[in-house]
């Protein structure tokens, strides 16, 4: 199964302090969604990822409605998801 995530990073004193800190979480898989803002003069950028969550497995007493339930995205389909944030 997979879930989004999302944060918004920080740069308090500044965008250099910016420009390492959304390297940092470039470099774990996450991407900028949208432009940086600014709120009091800080700026900020928002950021995105797909990640995997451990797969339950099913027992015989779940109903067949469940059965039928969405499947899981595959890494491929998932991170053309996270491209349409962007």
């Amino acid at each position: 199964m997979k879930k989004a995530e999302y944060k918004v990073v920080s740069g308090p004193e500044g965008l250099p302090q910016l420009e390492k800190r959304v390297t940092e979480y470039l470099n774990k898989g996450w991407k900028p969604v949208g432009g940086v803002g600014f709120n009091a003069g800080f700026p900020y950028q928002a950021m995105a990822r797909i990640v995997s969550l451990p797969v339950k497995t099913r027992n015989n007493s779940e109903s067949a409605a469940d059965s039928t339930a969405e499947h899981p995205l595959g890494a491929m389909d998932a991170m053309k998801k996270l491209d349409e944030l962007t």
